[in-house]
């Protein structure tokens, strides 16, 4: 049966098994880049059958496969307060006994993180799929560091040409630097495990591919940048309103998408100048688009009770694109890191194809060069609440003299378009499977 499958194979395109934990019906940054590849990839002869976890609901069809993962209640008591589908960030900024517990659990127990108890039951169900659907090749995406871990496993029982995706750096910028040195020696051996057995690792940003060059001598990199797919934008007519206050947007959530992404010295940088004038409320408007965690929504009070801080929750997505083709300023909110930060958020990408200027709170690293190299708009650092403070009032009064400015080129957004960084992918796997 595997050979006629394998044969069938050959005659119309490859099946690729794709091992991607983050998948629809969860709600994540992160989805976007694997659900586009899943859709492209069928364009350049690859018809790829995902395998996800069973954790967020959803059925189990011909091309998604969920796996039962046993600490799914972890979920219910960890995202309490979180929309319901949103995938945990490592940690959240709510305090109490029982989230204490969780992240004791996470933290001292449970390796690579919390999604382990997910990886024999989706091994299993790999094991079933390679034999049933005879994959030509398997990609893995992270996070959680559990999928690669998964793929590890499945190269060593299958021998499959495997690529591992780190659409976030692992261990070279790490989501929690704070783990304790045991957890960091120990993820630091699985990251050269996973990055050695992988027959070609993809990074989203060249400097997250020259780390992994730097550390592994045996490592086999290519960077595949995130993007967006211009289709979803056709049709999104939402001028900003010709008058009023300058109106700055955020779509998405900050401590539920990564635990140590904060808006509080943005807010505190907006209360410094409504203190020193209360001209301010009418002079700037910051309008969120979002689940905001208890303590994000608390801090953002007093704003809010002054008109400066406009809280909307969570939107539909088309309502959220046009949310953002109706700001003058599109705010992208990254955390302070004591190095250069290699990742780069998804949706900066989303938001260069708004075509609207954007302010980047930001340290240095990839998203400032960035920033600057394409000309996108303003940056400053994310924890510093006197220089937020300076490029606000720099932005109103470039937008008093209609001078905020940063609309990119369409040349220079085509190779962040879907379908061109799809293709990219394929070559790789290409490349793999004429060596085979």
């Amino acid at each position: 049966m595997q050979d006629i499958l394998q044969e069938a194979n050959t005659a119309i395109g490859h099946t690729l098994l794709f091992i991607a934990y983050h998948y629809p019906p969860a709600h994540s940054s992160g989805i976007e880049r694997v659900l586009q590849f899943a859709r492209h990839l069928p364009e350049f002869g690859y018809t790829p059958l995902v395998l996800t976890t069973a954790a967020f609901g959803g059925a189990s069809d011909t091309q998604v496969q969920r796996a039962w993962e046993p600490l799914k209640l972890y979920r219910q008591l960890w995202n309490r307060g979180a929309p319901g589908g949103m995938t945990p960030s490592s940690q959240r900024t709510d305090s109490g006994p029982l989230r204490g517990l969780v992240r004791f659990v996470r933290r001292w127990a449970l390796f690579p993180d919390l999604q382990i108890t997910w990886v024999p039951f989706a091994l299993q169900r790999a094991l079933q799929m390679v034999e049933r659907d005879a994959p030509a090749a398997f990609y893995t995406t992270y996070p959680p560091a559990s999928a690669h871990l998964l793929g590890l496993l499945l190269k060593r029982r299958t021998g499959l040409p495997w690529v591992a995706d780190f659409r976030d750096a692992w261990t070279t910028d790490p989501l929690e630097p704070d783990l304790p040195a045991w957890r960091q020696a120990l993820e630091g051996k699985l990251e050269q495990e996973v990055v050695e057995a992988a027959d070609l690792v993809i990074t989203a940003t060249e400097l997250s591919a020259e780390y992994l060059r730097q550390r592994y001598a045996r490592a086999r990199v290519q960077v595949i940048t995130n993007g967006f797919d211009p289709e979803e934008f056709s049709g999104v007519q939402a001028p900003p309103p010709a008058v009023g206050p300058l109106r700055v947007v955020h779509t998405g959530s900050f401590a539920y998408s990564h635990s140590q992404r904060s808006p509080q010295p943005l807010f505190a940088a907006l209360e410094a100048l409504l203190a020193e004038d209360r001209a301010w409320a009418g002079r700037l408007r910051l309008v969120l688009a979002g689940s905001l965690s208890p303590d994000e929504r608390r801090a953002a009070g007093a704003l809010e009770a002054a008109g400066m801080v406009e809280c909307l929750g969570t939107l539909e997505r088309r309502q959220a694109l046009e949310l953002q083709q109706q700001a003058h300023l599109l705010l992208l909110v990254d955390h302070a890191r004591p190095w250069p930060a290699s990742n780069v958020p998804g949706k900066f990408y989303e938001y260069l194809a708004s075509r609207r200027p954007i302010l980047a709170l930001c340290g240095p690293g990839m998203v400032a060069d960035l920033t600057r190299r394409l000309g996108t708009g303003l940056h400053a650092p994310p924890d510093d609440v006197g220089a937020i403070r300076q490029v606000l009032v720099e932005a109103w009064e470039r937008f008093g003299k209609g001078q905020l400015h940063g609309a990119v080129a369409a040349e220079q957004l085509a190779p962040f378009h879907r379908r061109e960084l799809t293709g990219q992918l394929a070559s790789c796997f290409d490349s793999l499977l004429a060596r085979r």
